[in-house]
């Protein structure tokens, strides 16, 4: 139960939230357009295979054991955590399609190195063709547009098109933002990425109907002094904001340091 509604002066601090908004907007363009983003097989098309060995493993050795079996060098291997003590993970990625013979041989030339008893698991295994990834890309760019325009459709309907353009562009700075921070960290992007976009568009639009409500409610109360109503609204619905945003963080943050590398991208993209 709240006791008290905060009086925090929140436009007071508008120019300097609008500038440092700005500035992480213009710099995660940036990012995106010299760095690029590190689409997965997803999208490109390649396969995917991760694996765990009993024993602790430098990467250097692995990355020199498959080049022994792969002549072509247009693929990456990456160490993944293991929660297992003891365990080592790695991951490869390669744009074309690997055979599952591959393990194999890599298995054999690791025990000649570090003995028999060496055990190499795989945990994850996909192939995905080229027509397969450009209907994946196409499809996942057009659930990401659809949904912007029926959230800019509802919010005309339900407010009036002031407050859909100022949620579309609030959207858009989420979305852009999380998209320079995977640009700036080379993070791999993949479908599961794509659901986390969609769910930041949601819980994003949740939030921002919560406080348009309220603001629409004192509006019509005082229609004089905008920046008073505005604080107010804010200030009313903080309570209710900090405790879904808390809560919300406590959940993603036990995914992130206990879940696979997957689910550790997704969460991240949310967090």
């Amino acid at each position: 139960m709240i006791l008290f509604t905060p009086k925090i002066n929140f436009i007071r601090f508008n120019k300097y939230a609008l500038l440092l908004s700005i500035s992480l907007m213009i710099l995660s363009s940036i990012l995106i357009l010299v760095k690029g983003l590190n689409l997965g097989i997803d999208f490109l098309g390649g396969s995917r295979i991760d694996f765990s060995i009993n024993k602790k493993v430098e990467t250097n050795l692995v990355k020199d054991t498959f080049n022994d079996f792969i002549s072509n060098k247009n693929y990456s291997i990456k160490e993944i955590e293991n929660l297992e003590e003891g365990y080592s993970s790695f991951s490869i990625i390669s744009k074309t399609n690997l055979k599952k013979e591959l393990i194999n041989q890599v298995t054999n030339n690791l025990k000649q190195k570090m003995g028999s008893d060496l055990i190499i698991k795989e945990t994850l295994s996909e192939n995905i063709g080229k027509n397969v990834s450009d209907n994946l890309a196409s499809d996942a760019s057009l659930s990401l547009i659809i949904a912007s325009i029926l959230i800019l459709i509802y919010i005309t309907i339900r407010f009036n098109g002031f407050f859909a353009l100022g949620s579309i562009i609030a959207l858009i700075h989420d979305i852009l933002i999380t998209l320079g921070i995977f640009s700036l960290f080379a993070l791999e992007i993949n479908l599961p990425i794509i659901a986390a976009f969609l769910t930041i568009l949601g819980y994003s639009l949740n939030d921002t109907i919560v406080v348009f409500d309220r603001i629409r409610e004192n509006f019509n109360i005082n229609k004089n002094d905008i920046s008073n109503t505005i604080n107010k609204s804010i200030n009313q619905t903080l309570a209710r904001t900090l405790l879904t945003s808390l809560t919300t963080l406590i959940v993603l943050a036990i995914l992130y340091f206990v879940g696979s590398y997957l689910i550790k991208l997704f969460t991240l993209a949310l967090i």
